[in-house]
């Protein structure tokens, strides 16, 4: 059930993710430097959010917004090595 509910309330995030990862790809010459970005902006606002309210944001805003830029990195890695 949650993962059903973290796909449907997730869209919108992985949708952002992927397209902030791919202007930071475009801009930075590393690919670890998106995902690390993504990472530290996400979690700075997860300090600013209630106590009551930080299990639901980790788990449907954090969790697809760095996952999806890891796993976006990583197949651009294993496309570019392929390529060669």
């Amino acid at each position: 059930m949650i993962f059903f509910l973290w796909l449907y309330y997730g869209k919108l995030f992985i949708l952002g993710s992927i397209i902030a990862t791919y202007l930071l790809n475009r801009l930075t010459k590393r690919l670890y430097y998106a995902p690390l970005i993504i990472n530290m902006v996400s979690v700075i606002m997860l300090m600013f959010i209630e106590k009551k309210d930080m299990m639901y944001a980790i788990y449907f805003n954090y969790l697809p917004i760095v996952i999806t830029s890891i796993i976006m990195n990583l197949i651009v890695y294993i496309y570019r090595k392929i390529k060669r």
